[in-house]
């Protein structure tokens, strides 16, 4: 038996993500990392259904982990200069073969995906990408190994406007008809910027960046990025760099995902959490003074937290006379965490329904809202920051708070302390 509710969430969180998507541009770096039929036919039913949902596709094919497979099979080693492999008439005739082999693999699962969910959107290719070749740098003879030297932005879109699907690999010619071996990541970063698309996703190897305490980094903006990319592997480094010079060149966001991750590509664009390592030129949660149109979205953050008993229940009512003390933190249209400052005399105010979205609840909204309402009660001439919690004790302690009893309170905020509840209460100086 299905199991409803997990399901029915999902569709539920992933329905203004959808609407938000119809009629964008998204490019896709396809890894070959996993090439069973398994992984890529899961891939492709994804692929299909975003663009069933109205999502403008274009893909592009990577061969590094087959060409890296081949040459290690031979006994050999590829030659590189820098970062860049130098591709010789040899290798170039393999990668060109390890090129067809992928796209004939693919076309097919994604034929059958299509079949299966009944869509007709063609996947089509085409000499949409101009070469040029690296030639000899500091004395390195690059041979057959080039970079972009044109996108056909505008036949692209004539196929998009169609509703086809546009199918890109790493292999494109120079104006002079000879054919070069690209970057996949330049290609892909190199195609979304020329397309001004909204997102570039590049899968690969690994799922996510790794911070330094070993835990997932979700989401990094551009400032953010020299540190947490020095600590990657190489394969994820070329991602990033991908990434940012997508991001760089205009486009809104990166991503960098798991090319064997079941549903990588849906849970990170469609849930709150996703499953990847998302690129942005700035922070995309945006923490700031709550207005009324934000009632219905604190609501559905608050309400589970007051039923736990976690916070204090407070009605749409009275909530809505509240809302000039509440800031929240917004990203994509959603209210993701909340937290409000009570001012009880001219020296103390009181910070309450501090809260964060589970799904977010690693990334640091609630040290960010704490920060943000600390520099709004400072400008205020707030010399002291009461707070009141029941299950978050050393979280606060840990952020300089220090408990207190009752007695600390000031007297009008003593006189509302309520006994039953018995919540802990802490203070800090600011």
């Amino acid at each position: 038996m299905i199991q409803t509710e997990p399901l029915v969430a999902w569709l539920r969180e992933a329905g203004p993500y959808i609407e938000q998507f119809r009629g964008k541009t998204f490019v896709v770096l396809l890894s070959d990392a996993d090439r069973s039929e398994v992984t890529l036919s899961r891939l492709a039913e994804d692929l299909v259904l975003l663009n069933a949902l109205g999502v403008r596709l274009v893909l592009v094919q990577s061969t590094r982990h087959g060409i890296d497979t081949y040459i290690s099979c031979r006994g050999d080693q590829s030659a590189y200069h820098g970062n860049r492999r130098i591709t010789d008439a040899p290798l170039l005739a393999a990668v060109t073969n390890l090129v067809g082999e992928f796209r004939t693999q693919f076309r097919g699962l994604f034929m059958r995906a299509q079949h299966r969910n009944h869509a007709h959107s063609a996947l089509v290719s085409g000499s949409f990408v101009t070469a040029k070749p690296l030639g000899v740098h500091e004395g390195v003879d690059h041979k057959f190994t080039g970079s972009v030297r044109r996108v056909d932005a505008e036949a692209i879109r004539a196929q998009l406007d169609l509703g086809a699907v546009v199918y890109l690999d790493h292999l494109a010619h120079s104006p002079a008809g000879q054919l070069y071996n690209l970057a996949s990541e330049e290609v892909a970063a190199d195609t979304a910027i020329a397309l001004r698309a909204d997102k570039l996703i590049l899968l690969g190897q690994t799922p996510a960046c790794l911070a330094a305490d070993g835990s997932a980094v979700s989401e990094l903006a551009l400032p953010q990025l020299p540190e947490i990319r020095a600590l990657q592997p190489a394969e994820m480094q070329r991602r990033l760099n991908a990434a940012e010079r997508a991001v760089r060149g205009g486009v809104a966001r990166g991503h960098v995902l798991d090319a064997s991750a079941d549903g990588a590509i849906l849970t990170e664009l469609m849930t709150a959490s996703g499953t990847g390592t998302m690129l942005t030129a700035l922070p995309v949660a945006v923490i700031r003074e709550a207005r009324a149109d934000d009632l219905a979205g604190l609501l559905h953050l608050l309400a589970p937290l007051e039923a736990e008993g976690a916070l204090v229940q407070r009605s749409r009512d009275k909530l809505e006379q509240e809302i000039r003390h509440f800031s929240v933190c917004e990203q994509d249209g959603r209210i993701l965490g909340s937290a409000a400052l009570y001012p009880l005399d001219s020296n103390n105010a009181e910070l309450a329904a501090l809260a964060v979205d589970p799904d977010k609840s690693k990334q640091a909204i609630g040290s960010r809202l704490l920060d943000h309402i600390t520099v709004i009660a400072q400008s205020q001439g707030v010399q002291t920051l009461f707070v009141l919690t029941t299950q978050a004790p050393d979280w606060f302690r840990e952020r300089g708070f220090e408990p207190v009893t009752v007695d600390a309170l000031p007297e009008n905020r003593q006189a509302l302390y309520n006994y039953q509840r018995n919540s802990l209460i802490l203070r800090k100086t600011l």
